[in-house]
Parts: structure tokens; C-alpha cells; sequence
């Protein structure tokens, strides 16, 4: 029994050095039972809003608490921005239906949206709407429609109408719409690979692009700056324009990119990749500055940064949403991977300072940030254990069936192990049969349990997971004297019930274990085991 005790103090000490290291997990500041579709910060930091597909939520950045809601059906884009004092949310839904709503504070604290909105315009036509976006000061709003022409609606504040005005140029269906931050230019992005930027002035074509990548429908956009365009160029790579079409920089990320999104201030983007890693590109210093990496098993659908920079929301299809410090998830390890920044002049590599370094962005726990894993495995190992006196040891394997979906970092599961436990030599009985002695009987018996443990991968950019797990079930064992048929027990069956505690390390597909239990027929026993994981039931 002092061996067990032990083993549990030591699982309890290492499931509360993981928790430590994993506290981003708990970062995690609404979970809803529907997918987060869109995120906004508030220009005074205070609050933020999220969105399913027919309702905004409004919650406190301080507290987390909700503080009011909106119902609007259909939603495609919201955005928080200001007009005098007031705090405004701009809404527009996919078809085409475009809201300003004043948020004030009530009495008891909370802040309110407004019962009606102070300004609404319904944009839809006959013609089936492709495309909609609002400028950020709500001055603008553009609709295309699939005859692919735009409709540029321009908010007159005091009669609280618009007029609009028709904009020609595309050829083919017009996928994405997205204004300039400070309003001057609209860029319109087609299925043909051609992306036009309009001077909303004007009313005129300023620049046409072609060869735009659009397998992935990213749509162009406009950085901070104003004057420089974004665009993908393939599936891993993007590259940026001046408004006189001149391409100045040509980034490759080396991976699959799902979306671009140009940070609030200064010329930095952020990338979304296929492993839901969120990429910080400098683009006026041609610097890779690192990765957020995924915080939920579920695909990522939004993500925004406050307005300094400083914080970021991240909202997943699971419904969870989470709230960090930049600099706390942020990993930029001293080496730059090898990211490939192709100037438009001679299209080659540049190597930044220090050179472009090795494929691996670093190890080491790094301000608590971790992975887990996500789905379902099937664990197959060998194990030896200690077996009770005059038995030896015992030799089996275990086939575990484990679940990380219900609250990862968490599983839990089922696992069955069969095992044959080998006598001591100077074995103390003697048996006969017929006269006819008989061989040293061996211990069979089979086990089930359920596991409940907590898994991560704390170093970055590795395969290394620990696990802590606690477990329980019952099992059958008896003396089995080495023949089969109807006399190969050479005992009756003894049904016995355990708990137990096991610590274990992972690297890729391999696992080690260590185990103490206690069986209520065989006492203590400490086991290892070693085996191999698989992902089960993921389509490829």
C-alpha cells in the first residue's frame, strides 16, 4: 500500500505542475453551445461583441459577463466604431440589410444596444446579392449583386437616407467587397482572379489586378497604411501592391493559408493556416514575428485584435472563445524558420538577420502555452506488472479505446487487458492429477476499466505529450493450468474490483506508462507498459 500512496502523491503533484503550465486553457471566457461566426472589440477596449448566425452578444471585458443582446437574422459582418462620444455597432446581414445601433450604459451598469437602430438601410434588389461590407465609419456600404455590378451607397447623416451609385467593371461573380480604413477605396475581388480598386471619391476604377488567387476565396484588403493591397498568390503564398499595381513584396508561408486578416495598426498581417495557427507577419520590416497556435479541437472561425494590438479574441466552430495578452501565446523562438520574403525586383530570397535558420521554431515551455489532442485513439500496449506471492510478474497487453472530445484537455475512455502471470521457481503447491503430476499452474485473468485523465504536448512545435490519469473497474482472475478445454482451470474464478493511479510520457505514435493499483484479490501491483497510439475516425 505505501507504494500506491506514493505513486498517487507524485500523479496529484504532476497533475498540478499541468494545470500550472496549461493555464491558457482556462483563458477560455465563453463557451456556446453554437458556432462563433464573428468577433469585434470595441474601440475603448471595454467591451466585445460575438455573433451566431442570427444573434449579437454583448459582454464586459472585464467580468466577462453578458450585458445585452441583439437578434438580427441572417448575420454577415458586425464592427464596433464611434461617432462623437458614442459607441456604435454597424451590422449587415448576408442579404444585404445594413444597421447602426447606439450602445449606452443603464442603470445597473451593464450596457445596452439601443431598441431600435438610429440608422437602417435595406440595400437588396432584384438581382441575388454575392457580396456585402460597410465601411469603418459607416460613411459606406457596397452590395454585389449577380448581374456583377456594385451598388456603393453613401450614408447622408442628417436625413438618414442614402444614395448609391452603380459601379461596372468585373466580368464574373464578385466574391468579396472590403473599404480602405480610411475610406477612400473599395476593393472588389471576382472568381475570375480579377480584384478592381475603386476610388469611392471618384466613383472610379483606380487599379485592376489579375492572376489573384481564388481557390480559397481570400478576398484582396487594405492594409493600415492605406495605400498597399494585400492578395493571395497561391495556396501558401500572398504578395503585396502598391495603388499604382507595382507588386513590392512576395511572402511564402510555407503552409496552406485559410485566411489573411490585416492588423489595426502598422503594416502587420496575421495568417491563418491549416492547423488553425494564427501567423504574425511585419511586413515593413520582411520579419516572420511567430504563431499563436490553436487553443480548441474545433476549426477556428474568427479572430481580433483589440484596437493597440495588444489582445486578441479567438472564436472556434465548438463555440468556445478565448481572450489572451499577444505577448503571453505569442511563440517567436530565437531562430527564423524558413520563410521564403521574395522582393518584386529580382523575386529571391532574403535572408533576414541572422540567416534563415532551421525548419524547427524552438523548444521548451513557453509561457504556459501547450497543446492536447483532439478526436479519438486506440492505445495498444504490452505491460509487465508485479503479481502477487509466489507469482513472479505478469505479462499482458491492453487495448484502450480513449476520447478527447467531451473536455479536452481531458479524456476518458474504456481499456481491457488481458495478462498471464508466471509462477516463482520454488512455487510452494504441488499438483497432481491421475497420479500424474502436473505443471506449475500459470494466473489468467482479464481486467476493465475506465480512465479519466488530462493529456498535453507543453514543448513547442514537438510531438512529447504527458498524461496523469486515474482509473477503476473490475476484472476476473484464476490458476489456469496450461491446457485448454473444459479442465484447463485449475481454480474457480475469482472476481475482484481496482483503482488506480498512472503517469505517462508520448512521443508521436509511441506511449510508456507507469501504473500502481489495487486489486481487492491480488493487493498492490505496479505495472509499465509500452505501445503505440492511434487517431481513429478522422477523414483524411
Amino acid at each position: 500500500m505505501r507504494e500506491l500512496h506514493s505513486l498517487a502523491k507524485i500523479n496529484v503533484l504532476f497533475l498540478l505542475f499541468l494545470l500550472f503550465f496549461t493555464f491558457p486553457v482556462f483563458s477560455q471566457v465563453v463557451k456556446t453551445p453554437f458556432p462563433v461566426t464573428n468577433l469585434a472589440w470595441s474601440k475603448n477596449d471595454e467591451f466585445f461583441a460575438f455573433t451566431e448566425e442570427n444573434t449579437v452578444f454583448l459582454r464586459s471585458c472585464s467580468n466577462y459577463e453578458l450585458s445585452d443582446t441583439l437578434g438580427i437574422k441572417n448575420i454577415d459582418k458586425i464592427m464596433f466604431s464611434t461617432e462623437g462620444k458614442h459607441q456604435i455597432l454597424l451590422a449587415i446581414t448576408k442579404d444585404g440589410y445594413f444597421s447602426v445601433w447606439n450602445i449606452d450604459s443603464a442603470e445597473d451598469g451593464f450596457l445596452k444596444f439601443n431598441k431600435e437602430p438610429y440608422f437602417k438601410l435595406d440595400c437588396k434588389n432584384e438581382s441575388e446579392i454575392k457580396a456585402v461590407t460597410f465601411s469603418k465609419n459607416s460613411d459606406y456600404v457596397a452590395v454585389a449583386s449577380d448581374d456583377n455590378s456594385i451598388k456603393l451607397f453613401f450614408k447622408l447623416r442628417f436625413t438618414k437616407d442614402a444614395i448609391f451609385k452603380e459601379l461596372k467593371g468585373h466580368d464574373s461573380e464578385i466574391y468579396s467587397l472590403n473599404f480602405s480604413k480610411n475610406e477612400n477605396f473599395l476593393a472588389s475581388t471576382a472568381k475570375d482572379g480579377t480584384a478592381i480598386i475603386w476610388n469611392c471619391n471618384s466613383l472610379s476604377e483606380i487599379l485592376k489586378l489579375s492572376e489573384i488567387y481564388t481557390q480559397t476565396e481570400i478576398p484582396v484588403q487594405f492594409l493600415a497604411d492605406n495605400s498597399s493591397i494585400i492578395a493571395p498568390e497561391n495556396e501558401t503564398s500572398f504578395c503585396i501592391y502598391n495603388l499604382e499595381g507595382e507588386k513590392l513584396l512576395s511572402i511564402d508561408t510555407l503552409h496552406k493559408i485559410k485566411g489573411i486578416k490585416p492588423l489595426n495598426k502598422e503594416n502587420k498581417i496575421a495568417i491563418v493556416t491549416e492547423n488553425d495557427e494564427i501567423e504574425l507577419y511585419d511586413l515593413s520590416k520582411e520579419k516572420w514575428l511567430g504563431y499563436i497556435p490553436s487553443y480548441d479541437f474545433s476549426p477556428l472561425t474568427d479572430f481580433e485584435f483589440n484596437p493597440d494590438n495588444s489582445r486578441i479574441l479567438i472564436g472556434y466552430e465548438s463555440g468556445s472563445i478565448f481572450e489572451f495578452f499577444v505577448k503571453d501565446v505569442l511563440l517567436s523562438p530565437g531562430q527564423k524558420p524558413p520563410k521564403k520574403f521574395r522582393s518584386a525586383e529580382n523575386y529571391g530570397e532574403l535572408n533576414s538577420k541572422g540567416g534563415t535558420g532551421s525548419s524547427s521554431r524552438g523548444w521548451g515551455i513557453t509561457n504556459g502555452t501547450f497543446k492536447t489532442r483532439h478526436g479519438k485513439y486506440l492505445c495498444i500496449s504490452l505491460n509487465l506488472r508485479s503479481a502477487p506471492s509466489p507469482y513472479n510478474l505478469s505479462a499482458g497487453f491492453s487495448t484502450e479505446f480513449l476520447t478527447y472530445d467531451l473536455l479536452p484537455p481531458f479524456y476518458t475512455g474504456i481499456c481491457v487487458s488481458p495478462y498471464i502471470g508466471f509462477p516463482e521457481s520454488n512455487y510452494p503447491y504441488k499438483y497432481t492429477k491421475n497420479s500424474t503430476s502436473l505443471e506449475t499452474p500459470l494466473l489468467a485473468g482479464l481486467d476493465l476499466c475506465a480512465p479519466f485523465g488530462i493529456f498535453i504536448m507543453p514543448f513547442v512545435n514537438n510531438e512529447i505529450g504527458f498524461s496523469a490519469e486515474i482509473f477503476a473497474g473490475t476484472g476476473v482472475c484464476l490458476l489456469w493450468n496450461r491446457n485448454f478445454g473444459a479442465e484447463s482451470a485449475a481454480s474457480k474464478p475469482f472476481i475482484s474490483f481496482n483503482f488506480g493511479t498512472k503517469l505517462g510520457i508520448n512521443w508521436k505514435y509511441f506511449l510508456l506508462n507507469v501504473a500502481a493499483q489495487w486489486n481487492s484479490v491480488q493487493k498492490i501491483m505496479i505495472s509499465t507498459e509500452l505501445g503505440a497510439n492511434f487517431k481513429i475516425g478522422e477523414k483524411k
